[in-house]
């Protein structure tokens, strides 16, 4: 029987114990940790860096605030972005010149084109599935599905009305958008024959924010100037299974006493395995709901947060893995970007760097980089400042070849 050689005793200690080795890397390197243990400590450690990178530029295009941006999940290789001046650009975030600096430039734009939105672009979102289309909403009342090879619109709809947002599913098999406009009604739109469906009505204000469960396939959840937060199952006649109430009272699922704020709601999202929602508003509060019980579980985020801007505003969520804490990032007015533990609500650190508002989050799983979009038209990457072994990061970054059973 072969027996496993004793660690050496650390010259460190006083007191005759073993000193764990506290440098995942040489962990790994020893066999100490397995892959999955050790991709998870290190992506924490990541996360847990990230500061403003000065060494990524990315090409100020647009010439109005950046109002929105999304990074493709096919790839994680191209984010797009939105202006208020209505153009829209792709950057190849792999493509880029690299002499002392890293510098990303818009690769396509729909700048002078007769197809593109007359007002400012709200909401910019890839098509979940590939990255060869990706729809976008306006203050012009429209939402355009996108052709990326050509930039031409491959269908329009018009809302009549001012939208704020819309969202796609990344599970769902039924192909459907959701809107969020200032008609109270959300509308649902069919991607497959570029038609209305069915709409969603028990809002009594504008509608702001709106975002489909990654667990369930026919879950959507809204967030209105009305206060409130309603999740909806839009398969059933009356959609509306409930308004959430911040106080856990008694009342009746779909009780008009129910509000999730005390003031306008412009943003929300699920955590990746579905089972909790955030919620954010104009009363400089963030909230965690447990989707399970449906009840407020009173996190207690603070007082740093200032959001008081008519948009869509919604939290980054971090990837969920075993063992690591999950952090939600919160844009704030006063141009910093505040990170919470997700679940006990402490403030982990507070960045900044950013010379505007940031109006916008994207995050990219492949680098743990955050992108944000700011009214100072620029869009800023934020990276881990510590200098991690490069051939780690490449390791770390390919998932695809890693599974928690190696």
């Amino acid at each position: 029987m072969e027996v496993a050689p004793r660690p050496s005793r650390s010259h460190g200690s006083s007191n005759g114990h073993v000193r764990r080795c506290r440098n995942p890397f040489l962990e790994f390197e020893l066999g100490l940790v397995n892959r999955a243990r050790f991709r998870n400590q290190f992506l924490a450690k990541r996360i847990l860096d990230l500061a403003l990178d000065p060494s990524t530029t990315i090409q100020r295009e647009h010439v109005g605030a950046v109002n929105t941006i999304d990074i493709e999940e096919a790839e994680g290789r191209y984010l797009i972005s939105g202006g208020g001046d209505g153009n829209i650009h792709v950057y190849d975030l792999d493509d880029s010149e690299r002499e002392e600096r890293r510098i990303i430039k818009s690769m396509v734009t729909t700048q002078g084109s007769s197809q593109g939105h007359k007002g400012g672009v709200s909401r910019v979102r890839w098509y979940p599935f590939d990255n060869g289309m990706f729809t976008t909403s306006s203050f012009d009342s429209t939402i355009k599905a996108w052709d990326t090879n050509t930039m031409e619109v491959a269908c329009t709809f018009d809302l009549a009305n001012k939208v704020y947002s819309h969202a796609l599913s990344s599970k769902a098999t039924h192909g459907l958008m959701a809107t969020a406009s200032a008609d109270p009604r959300i509308r649902l739109c069919d991607l497959k024959s570029g038609a209305f469906t069915h709409s969603l009505a028990g809002h009594r204000g504008t509608v702001l924010t709106v975002e489909w469960s990654p667990r369930h396939e026919y879950l959507l959840a809204s967030g209105s100037t009305d206060t409130t937060v309603r999740l909806w199952d839009i398969r059933k006649s009356t959609s509306c299974l409930c308004s959430l109430d911040l106080h856990n009272s008694r009342s009746a699922p779909l009780s008009e006493s129910n509000v999730a704020h005390t003031r306008t709601v412009n943003g929300l999202n699920f955590t990746p395995d579905g089972l909790h929602l955030v919620t954010t508003g104009h009363d400089d509060k963030m909230r965690l709901w447990s989707l399970y019980t449906g009840q407020n579980t009173l996190t207690n985020y603070g007082t740093m947060i200032r959001n008081q801007f008519v948009s869509n505003l919604s939290p980054l969520i971090s990837p969920m893995s075993s063992g690591s804490p999950v952090y939600v990032f919160h844009p704030s007015d006063d141009r910093s970007l505040l990170m919470f533990d997700l679940m006990d609500g402490s403030l982990v650190k507070r960045l900044t760097g950013s010379y505007g508002r940031i109006t916008a989050l994207a995050w990219r799983p492949r680098t743990q980089e955050i992108y944000s979009a700011g009214n100072d038209h620029d869009i800023l990457a934020w990276g881990p400042k510590s200098a991690d072994r490069e051939d780690a990061l490449r390791t770390i970054a390919d998932q695809d070849t890693w599974s928690d059973s190696d």
